[in-house]
């Protein structure tokens, strides 16, 4: 189908991105996830990726890019959760959640731009929450990732428009 879109959705194998994920499938378009554990889910092309390594990163858009073509429409949505009072927050607790949510999602977002940018046009989602403007009691790490998600975003927006000329 010539209107099929080349859609990657991280941590598409459960919850917010599995449905995400079912959204653009039932529109019709190529859908491909990654996930880090477990089965995943029938019906989209299925690519193991711990978006924390940079070349499971590379070697799952080459995956994608072979069977579906360039990404056109990447929603970032792989993250972790690991909640505990400050006071009683590991260094790894902390590291772990802002490595995953946050510099993961740069790693997934900045391999999606070469195509998107030769393309000139696609789109890129970032899933955050309330937690990275509110906070919320055991979620330092998990709010810290989520509000630098929302300086990203805001950067990359500008970036963007100003590369393609919009």
């Amino acid at each position: 189908d010539p209107l099929s879109r080349s859609v990657l959705v991280t941590g598409g194998n459960r919850g917010i991105g599995l449905a995400i994920a079912r959204v653009f499938a039932d529109a019709g378009d190529k859908v491909a996830i990654t996930y880090r554990s477990g089965e995943p889910p029938a019906g989209f092309l299925a690519v193991k990726c711990d978006i924390t390594d940079p070349e499971q990163v590379e070697q799952a858009y080459k995956e994608i890019e072979d069977q579906h073509g360039p990404v056109e429409v990447l929603v970032a949505n792989a993250g972790i959760t690991k909640d505990q009072l400050l006071m009683r927050m590991s260094e790894e607790d902390f590291t772990s959640v802002i490595d995953t949510n946050r510099t993961g999602t740069f790693r997934v977002v900045k391999r999606a731009n070469r195509g998107m940018l030769r393309a000139k046009k696609g789109r890129v989602v970032l899933i955050s929450s309330v937690v990275g403007l509110l906070g919320s009691a055991g979620q330092a790490n998990y709010a810290a990732s989520k509000a630098a998600l929302e300086g990203f975003a805001g950067s990359l927006d500008r970036e963007l428009l100003s590369l393609l000329h919009l």
